[in-house]
């Protein structure tokens, strides 16, 4: 079922962070896997499923006790992608 694309998110930021991935599915409905909170220093990586379509990548910072913002949101042009966020709260960079 997961032999499709993978994103990796590496924390490098003095922060929380998350990855959200939003697709279709191949019933054509609506799916999101997402990391779970991750620490500063943490790796962590989300597989789709092969037919997965429309796939929407969204990291989050946690600004204070579960106060997610948008750090990164965009969408998936090519295969697997590895994503670093890098800084602090009020100012995050992903590379």
């Amino acid at each position: 079922m997961y032999l499709g694309v993978e994103i990796t998110l590496q924390n490098r930021a003095a922060m929380n962070t998350r990855l959200r991935v939003l697709y279709i599915n191949e019933n054509g409905d609506p799916s999101i896997v997402e990391t779970g909170r991750l620490w500063a220093g943490q790796t962590k990586s989300v597989q789709l499923p092969i037919h997965a379509q429309n796939i929407h990548i969204i990291i989050e910072k946690d600004l204070f006790f579960e106060n997610w913002r948008i750090a990164y949101n965009g969408t998936l042009t090519n295969g697997n992608q590895c994503m670093r966020i890098v800084g602090v709260t009020l100012i995050s960079k992903i590379h």
